[in-house]
């Protein structure tokens, strides 16, 4: 069985752009991003390759046009880490150095 664990720099992302939704719209939108890296969550579990790939060993998901989420799955071990989350609507090159 596949588990799906996050990092400490897609904690801190996720907060940061969970913010940030919050800021923009409200309580309901942010509960619906927070549902799509749910049902991304269960799809990679069933799928860990379904994500563009970024890098040898990272994918990408777009969660929305707005948002994306980095990860890896190791496969030896059955484990997909989420790495980050970020704001496509920012300049990714800020954040993708961080990976």
């Amino acid at each position: 069985m596949i588990t799906v664990k996050i990092s400490s720099l897609g904690k801190s992302s996720l907060a940061d752009v969970s913010e940030f939704v919050l800021f923009i719209w409200n309580i309901k939108v942010l509960q619906q991003f927070i549902d799509l890296i749910e049902k991304s969550s269960e799809q990679l579990k069933e799928n860990p390759n379904l994500g563009i790939p970024f890098s040898k060993n990272i994918r990408k998901i777009v969660l929305h046009k707005n948002a994306s989420m980095y990860y890896e799955y190791d496969d030896s071990n059955k484990v997909i880490t989420i790495l980050l989350f970020i704001d496509n609507r920012q300049n990714p090159k800020d954040y993708l150095k961080l990976l």
